[in-house]
C-alpha cells in the first residue's frame, strides 16, 4: 500500500460526499491507495452518507471508523493508527482533491525520497463564487488558502495547512503523532515544528492540489475574529505543552504578535489610502483577536 488518505469529519453531511467523490476520480491504480474516514462523533447524517458511499463503491478501499474522543488531533491519530500505507495524507472533509492528487504525491515522494513531510497548494472554492471584499493575501491562511507559487520550496518560517498535507508514516509515528491537547487549531503547526526539530525538511509541493470549499458563513468578519481568537488560544496551549524553554517561547511569540499588530496598523493605513479600508480592518481584527486569544488563560498555564 503506497498511500493512506485520511479524512477526519464532524457534522459535514453537506460536504463529505463531494470530498469522497474527488478521491474516486484519481488517475492512479486504486489498489495502491486507501481512504480512511474518521467520524469524530457526528450527530447529523455524515456517518450514513459515508456508509452508503462505501457500499456504492466496493471496488475502492474505504474504511469508516469512529473516534469517540472529541478533537481533531484525536481523529488524525486514529487515522494514522489504522493506515496501511507507507505515506499518509490528510485532506479536510470539505476539500476536493484534483484528479492527479495521488499521482503527484507519488511523483514527489520518488523525487524527494529522503524527505518526510510535505504540504500542497490549497485553492479556494467559494460558495458565493468569489472572495469577500475584505480578503487579502495577509489573512488567506485563516480559511486555509495556501498558494506559494509554482515552484517547490523548503518551508522554514511557515508551514502547510491540514487541508492538504502528507507524511512518511513511520516518521509521523516516530515523533508521537498529533498533540491531543490541541483539539481544534494548531495541531498541524505542532506536527511540522516537531518534524523540523527532528532534523527533517518540510517541503511545499505546488502540483499536489486540493480545492477548499468556503461556505458563506466564513465570508464574514465575525468569522475572521472567531477563528483568529481560536488560533491565539491554541498557540498559547501549544506553548504550554512544551517541555523546554516554555517561558522564552511565550515571550518570543508575544513579541511576534505585537510586531504583527504594528504592521497590521500600518497596512490598514496603506489599504485606506488605496480605497480598500475593509481589507486593512480585516487584517487588524485578525491579529488583534489572535493576540487576545493568546493572552487568555490556557489549560497548561
Amino acid at each position: 500500500m503506497f498511500l493512506s488518505i485520511i479524512i477526519c469529519t464532524y457534522n459535514r453531511d453537506k460536504h463529505i460526499r463531494r470530498a469522497l467523490e474527488s478521491l474516486m476520480h484519481q488517475d492512479f491504480d486504486r489498489s495502491a491507495y486507501e481512504i480512511i474516514v474518521v467520524d469524530n462523533n457526528s450527530t447529523d447524517k455524515t456517518g450514513e452518507i459515508i456508509h452508503q458511499f462505501k457500499q456504492e463503491h466496493p471496488q475502492y478501499q474505504i474504511q469508516l471508523t469512529k473516534e469517540p474522543r472529541q478533537g481533531l488531533s484525536y481523529a488524525r491519530n486514529k487515522g494514522l493508527e489504522l493506515a496501511k500505507g507507507d505515506y499518509v495524507s490528510y485532506i479536510d472533509d470539505d476539500g476536493i482533491a484534483r484528479e492527479d492528487y495521488v499521482n503527484q504525491i507519488k511523483h514527489y515522494t520518488e523525487q524527494f525520497p529522503n524527505d518526510v513531510a510535505f504540504g500542497g497548494k490549497v485553492l479556494p472554492k467559494y460558495e458565493k463564487g468569489k472572495a469577500p471584499e475584505w480578503m487579502s493575501p495577509y489573512i488567506e491562511r485563516i480559511i486555509s488558502i495556501v498558494n506559494l507559487g509554482d515552484e517547490v520550496k523548503v518551508l522554514k518560517k511557515i508551514y502547510p495547512v491540514g487541508c492538504n498535507m502528507f507524511f512518511k508514516k513511520s516518521v509521523l509515528e516516530e515523533i508521537g503523532g498529533f498533540n491531543t491537547a490541541l483539539k481544534l487549531r494548531s495541531d498541524d503547526k505542532y506536527i511540522f515544528l516537531k518534524i523540523r526539530e527532528a532534523g527533517y525538511r518540510v517541503l511545499y509541493l505546488p502540483k499536489v492540489v486540493v480545492w477548499h470549499f468556503i461556505d458563506d458563513f466564513r465570508n464574514t468578519l465575525n468569522y475572521v475574529k472567531k477563528v483568529s481568537r481560536l488560533n491565539g488560544k491554541a498557540e498559547r496551549t501549544r506553548i504550554g505543552t512544551l517541555k523546554r524553554n516554555r517561558r522564552i517561547t511565550y515571550f518570543l511569540r508575544l513579541f511576534d504578535y505585537l510586531w504583527k499588530l504594528a504592521a497590521a496598523i500600518i497596512l490598514w493605513m496603506i489599504f485606506t489610502l488605496k480605497g480598500q479600508s475593509i481589507k486593512g480592518k480585516a487584517l487588524f481584527l485578525s491579529v488583534w483577536n489572535a493576540l487576545s486569544g493568546f493572552l487568555s488563560r490556557a489549560p497548561h498555564d
